[in-house]
């Protein structure tokens, strides 16, 4: 897609966007039809201290949004949004943005009833970021396989959520051993795709401190077993809308002493009947009797 986007100004007591990396900015607002003027510190921003920004939208779909943060010297160094934003081009030009560290996503799929691919929004396009400096990464919607084994390449990356996506268990295997990861969470919609396997990667990180499993089916057994080696390290797991026997979430606390779980029970999971009726597919009968509980006719 191709528009005209209006120049933006900036007052005199305005920092503005370095050169280069409003031109970047621009160029993904025309690639995805953000034609509406630019916003300064729109509502809702964290302030994040030394950080200004700048936000594109779409006139027609307000919620498409990109705002992107930059600091004193006008270098991005958080894009956020309602996309999609990023296409694997777009996390090409990305890669010109010298001080970018944060990048977090939702939606990042093209739209419905649109004739563009998911595959390219999948991430793969991080093969040009794996030398950057990104810290933080959030990516929902197309996000897959593909794009997994370039994000475990990024080094620097300290926390990674990767929420309602097309990633598997094999995609998240890319991740064994990273330096310096301290942070994930997962959620695949009650589908089998992130399951206990998930764990055993996660035990071989040698820095991650909190775990999020969310809206899945999880056991002790071949599960949380395979964390007993992060005992002393790991300070939480969430569990939000995850299937997982009381028994087995014990089992968890035991081997690790003071650790922070955050679980629903099964009348706060069943509220969803598209990820109860998902869950009950491939959850073993024991824990598919306990989600019943919760079930209301």
């Amino acid at each position: 897609m191709s528009l005209a986007l209006p120049q933006p100004t900036f007052a005199a007591e305005e920092q503005a966007p370095h050169p280069d990396d409003l031109q970047i900015l621009q160029k993904i607002a025309r690639h995805e039809g953000l034609d509406a003027p630019r916003v300064t510190n729109p509502t809702g921003w964290p302030q994040l201290r030394g950080v200004q920004t700048i936000r594109f939208t779409a006139t027609e779909r307000p919620r498409h949004a990109l705002t992107a943060g930059y600091d004193e010297n006008g270098r991005v160094t958080h894009l956020v949004g309602n996309g999609p934003l990023l296409s694997n081009e777009a996390f090409g030009w990305i890669a010109a943005l010298p001080e970018l560290r944060v990048v977090r996503i939702d939606h990042n799929i093209p739209h419905s009833g649109s004739d563009v691919p998911h595959d390219q929004y999948d991430g793969s396009g991080l093969a040009a970021l794996e030398n950057s400096k990104l810290e933080d990464v959030r990516l929902t919607g197309a996000f897959a396989d593909a794009g997994m084994k370039h994000l475990a390449r990024i080094r620097s990356l300290r926390s990674i959520d990767i929420f309602h996506t097309r990633v598997t268990d094999e995609g998240i295997a890319h991740l064994a051993n990273h330096p310096r990861i301290e942070e994930v969470r997962f959620g695949p919609m009650g589908v089998p795709k992130i399951t206990n396997k998930t764990l055993k990667t996660l035990a071989t990180l040698p820095r991650i401190k909190r775990i999020g499993m969310d809206e899945t089916f999880l056991t002790y057994d071949d599960g949380f077993e395979h964390l007993k080696p992060l005992r002393g390290r790991l300070e939480s797991v969430g569990l939000k809308q995850s299937l997982v026997l009381p028994s087995d979430v014990e089992k968890l606390k035991a081997d690790h002493p003071g650790l922070e779980v955050e679980t629903s029970t099964p009348a706060e999971i069943a509220q969803n009947r598209y990820l109860t009726n998902q869950l009950l597919k491939w959850a073993s009968p024991e824990a598919g009797e306990y989600l019943k509980t919760g079930v209301t006719p």
